[in-house]
């Protein structure tokens, strides 16, 4: 028998856990019967990271658009080629960053591995993969590898309503020193693949996907306003992805049930640039660099450097 608190977990769990553009921007105006209203433009604060402006859409340039690989299946679907790096750019064929898989097509998997993917990682919680498998698990062509980057594999409704942060931004900088076991297994399993493209993604393919993008152009030496760019237009990149409408209606009416989820999440969509922002400030102050953060969870020199050479930065 399925619980009305189960049930609610479960809501929460596929829209709170990190795949949050599925609710769009409007869900909390919803719930109390007002109109969306666009967020504040405000001047974001001064430092090493700083971005010009504070916005939940941030739109590609022209030279985003080179890095989309387009698939029919998978949203937000994009490689980190020409990123000018400390050595030079970095090759098409170091990663793809992406969202959930599970709505690949044939056509779709082909086109991953003609890319050279041989490596999936996913991110996502065992819940999250249990509602939605990954379309590459079972193709004999691809390495998949499953690792929790939140630290559980389910979802606890109480701690969710009770710890999680008021921001995604903060929820970043937790991460940083409360799953470094996860990380730590993340950036050791890319290390050790030598050969072909590696492959990472979570459910929307921004929040925990967006964290390991930016620790790993960081590496490369990367500009902290390209990370945060990079990490920005995700939300443009998720605009179109289809939603459950019936799962749509399930969670908006436990939210209605539970006001202060919807108070919760209305901080916590999109991909406002200051979320990266605050993640770099924290990964600078504390730890110097994604190298330093890399060294203190247990990486060695030589997976560091292997790490570099992947993304093109062996100089």
């Amino acid at each position: 028998m399925i619980t009305h608190t189960s049930k609610l977990t479960q809501a929460i769990s596929l829209t709170l856990a990190l795949g949050l553009p599925l609710l769009g921007g409007c869900a909390s105006a919803q719930l109390a019967d007002k109109p969306a209203t666009a967020p504040a433009t405000t001047t974001a604060p001064s430092a090493a990271t700083a971005v010009a402006a504070n916005s939940s859409n941030v739109a590609p340039t022209a030279d985003d658009a080179q890095r989309v690989m387009p698939l029919q299946g998978a949203w937000n679907v994009r490689t980190f080629a020409g990123l000018q790096g400390s050595h030079g750019p970095i090759p098409a064929t170091a990663f793809v960053r992406t969202a959930d898989l599970s709505g690949l097509t044939d056509a779709d998997r082909d086109a991953l591995a003609a890319a050279g993917v041989n490596l999936d990682i996913d991110l996502r919680t065992g819940d999250e993969e249990t509602h939605s498998p990954d379309r590459l698990a079972d193709d004999a062509r691809f390495d998949y590898k499953r690792i929790s980057l939140m630290g559980t594999e389910k979802m606890d409704l109480r701690q969710m309503m009770t710890s999680f942060p008021d921001s995604l931004g903060e929820a970043y900088v937790q991460w940083l020193s409360g799953n470094q076991a996860q990380f730590k297994q993340v950036f050791e399993l890319i290390a050790a693949h030598d050969q072909g493209t590696v492959l990472f993604h979570c459910t929307a393919g921004k929040d925990r996907t967006g964290v390991i993008s930016a620790l790993l152009l960081d590496l490369a030496g990367v500009p902290a306003s390209d990370i945060v760019h990079n990490y920005a237009i995700s939300a443009h990149y998720l605009q179109d992805q289809p939603r459950d409408n019936a799962m749509m209606a399930e969670v908006m009416a436990l939210m209605r049930e539970h006001p202060e989820i919807a108070s919760k999440m209305a901080g916590m969509n999109g991909t406002a640039p200051e979320n990266m922002q605050m993640f770099l400030d924290a990964l600078y102050q504390q730890y110097g660099d994604a190298a330093g953060y890399l060294k203190t969870i247990g990486l060695s020199d030589g997976d560091i450097q292997r790490l570099r050479v992947r993304l093109g930065q062996a100089g």
